[in-house]
């Protein structure tokens, strides 16, 4: 599903901390077009997994939204991370990858882009964050987060018996 506005980026990176590509990226977002972005690393399972998972990230809206998944730049390691809004205070972000335990705290200015959907498991059908799916979904998770730690356990361990 790639319109005029929508490109695919390649992905160089080879690892997840390998940050080389996504300054490139933020640039691009920020002059208002979108991109799809192969995802590295698993802070974000059980729904993203490492290599099977794109995200179709867009310019920052003016608002945002606890549950939105946002790419931010993280100023204490000089990485980036795209991860689930927990809490919003003023200009203070709260995020959590869904596959983490700790949270990261970052200001409004450090987000780069918004993700507006996701590519899973090789499919070319877009999951956007708009359906009533995936809302139910990431509300159910964050309702979840007292427990998530033994749910990731078993996620971990039904994939490694799974492959």
């Amino acid at each position: 599903m790639i319109d005029n506005n929508e490109d695919i980026v390649p992905h160089i990176s080879t690892g997840p901390r390998d940050y080389r590509m996504l300054p490139l990226v933020c640039e691009y977002v920020s002059s208002g077009k979108t991109v799809v972005l192969p995802l590295r690393g698993y802070s974000m399972r059980p729904y993203l997994e490492d290599n099977r998972a794109k995200a179709l990230l867009a310019p920052v809206p003016e608002i945002l939204h606890i549950g939105d998944v946002i790419l931010a730049q993280l100023h204490e390691t000089g990485g980036y991370a795209l991860h689930r809004i927990t809490h919003i205070d003023g200009d203070t972000i709260v995020m959590c990858g869904d596959g983490n335990l700790t949270p990261e705290i970052i200001q409004r200015s450090d987000v780069r882009a918004i993700a507006k959907g996701f590519y899973r498991n090789g499919s070319t059908k877009l999951d956007s964050v708009d359906s009533k799916r995936y809302i139910l979904y990431w509300k159910t998770w964050l309702l979840l987060r007292p427990i998530r730690r033994y749910l990731l356990y078993i996620w971990r361990k039904t994939m490694i018996k799974g492959k």
